[in-house]
């Protein structure tokens, strides 16, 4: 997993080309983005641990601070995907995710720092703690 680690990731700031939808038989975009998020949100569940988990959350979370929006919505797209697939074991993870989700409740794009919202809410329900206390 640590040699797919980055090369994966990495696909998440990458461009798709504007005209892409004229192409018969290629996936769409948002087919693209979804396989992304399911490829690297199963890495980390096939991998079971949390050795494996920390680098790959942090790349991710690295994504999240890219200037594109849609590198951030990805990034924020996985770690959902982390959250509601490694439930409580994703807490391990969470002192290292909090600043980042903090950083983009502020970002300039609604769909961002709702995402953001959405990911506090939930680790807030399966920890059982208000997490505006480390903000």
């Amino acid at each position: 997993m640590k040699v797919l680690l980055k090369p994966i990731v990495s696909q998440i700031s990458v461009e798709p080309p504007a005209s892409f939808e004229d192409c018969p038989g290629v996936p769409s975009v948002t087919e693209v983005d979804d396989l992304l998020v399911s490829c690297i949100g199963q890495m980390a569940v096939t991998a079971g641990s949390d050795l494996l988990w920390k680098p790959l959350n942090y790349e991710v979370l690295m994504q999240t601070r890219n200037e594109l929006v849609r590198s951030r919505i990805l990034g924020l797209r996985i770690i959902k995907y982390l959250v509601e697939n490694l439930k409580e074991e994703y807490l391990a993870l969470l002192a290292e995710t909090i600043p980042f989700l903090v950083e983009l409740l502020e970002d300039v794009e609604l769909s961002v720092k709702t995402l953001a919202q959405d990911i506090l809410r939930e680790l807030e329900l399966m920890s059982g703690e208000d997490l505006k206390q480390y903000f």
